[in-house]
């Protein structure tokens, strides 16, 4: 009985480890150091009934570094930051070297005023639905950046681009509409950081766009050559995310325009997705159709050169069924 006990105990302490975040590793002080800044942006969330999206950050590693210029706890509505717009986290000083992760602590309890809870999703009504990983008490998120370097004499520019359409689902509890962010390895793939420095931007308008007849339209910004329709217009994973693959998106508002950031260099593809509303309160907007656009750049091979915008002037033909 000893031995299962102490069995159990042990089985215990290890499953409540995997739910504890490391402590951070401190900076050498006697190394070089770099300067840093760290910025963090969003590709919008669908849906009419979302009013803002709030996270409470905590602190924020580099390679499992603290980054000291980060002073948390900080709560921030990450849903206003979308269109090129972001806000600066931090801008300090690094230990020089080699990186190529980026961790997010978050407060799910509290924001940073000590008001409950600490990550949310506000709805239009004024309710607040908690988001929390799902399925998993982490509170901390651990993303894979491309590999950068922080040298003495110069300035690495990271942005921090939380994808909320992609990191958060919905789900009905007591015949209403809730949320939670998706499971922890959907929120890693929903996060990228980037290199600002080395990033840049496609926008355009779209002439003759009809939020009436149209519906509400996003533009979505693949890799060239990874856009299937088939797969990406169906949910995919525990969470059902749509369009998982995009590497950003960004709406199209009232006048026909859009803008997508912080694109790393490189060829992409975009595609323009309608969404209606499905007229039950309860249920997200729904995929109604692609449209069918001429442009002045070849929308399936579009090159992405560091510091400039690619303009797109856009008109709308038809649309595509699903």
């Amino acid at each position: 009985m000893l031995i299962l006990g102490l069995s159990a105990f042990q089985w215990s302490c290890s499953k409540d480890s995997d739910n504890v975040t490391p402590d951070a590793v401190p900076q050498d002080p006697n190394a070089p150091k770099g300067q840093v800044r760290v910025g963090i942006t969003d590709a919008p969330i669908d849906g009419t009934e979302v009013k803002a999206v709030f996270v409470t950050v905590t602190e924020v590693r580099l390679d499992g570094k603290k980054f000291d210029a980060f002073q948390g706890p900080k709560t921030v509505n990450i849903a206003e930051l979308n269109n090129g717009n972001f806000l600066t986290l931090g801008d300090g000083q690094l230990q020089t070297g080699t990186y190529s992760k980026l961790t997010l602590i978050f407060d799910y309890e509290k924001d940073q005023s000590g008001n409950a809870p600490g990550c949310y999703l506000l709805k239009s009504d004024g309710t607040k639905s908690k988001l929390a990983i799902s399925g998993n008490a982490r509170n901390s998120v651990e993303v894979t950046a491309k590999q950068f370097t922080v040298n003495q004499n110069g300035t690495t520019d990271l942005m921090i681009d939380f994808d909320l359409r992609k990191s958060i689902k919905t789900f009905n509890e007591n015949a209403r509409k809730n949320y939670s962010f998706v499971t922890y390895g959907e929120l890693q793939s929903s996060i990228r950081v980037v290199n600002k420095n080395a990033s840049g931007t496609i926008s355009g308008n779209v002439s003759g766009y009809n939020a009436a007849t149209m519906g509400n339209v996003v533009a979505y910004v693949y890799k060239k050559g990874e856009f299937n329709q088939n797969t990406e217009a169906k949910g995919q994973g525990e969470s059902s995310v749509e369009f998982k693959n995009a590497v950003s998106s960004a709406k199209v508002d009232v006048n026909g325009n859009f803008k997508v950031s912080f694109l790393e260099e490189g060829d992409y593809e975009v595609h323009f997705a309608s969404y209606k509303n499905s007229g039950d309160a309860n249920a997200s907007l729904l995929l109604n159709s692609f449209l069918n656009l001429s442009s002045n750049i070849d929308l399936n091979s579009i090159s992405v050169k560091t510091g400039l915008e690619v303009r797109l002037s856009l008109t709308v033909k038809g649309v595509i069924g699903l």
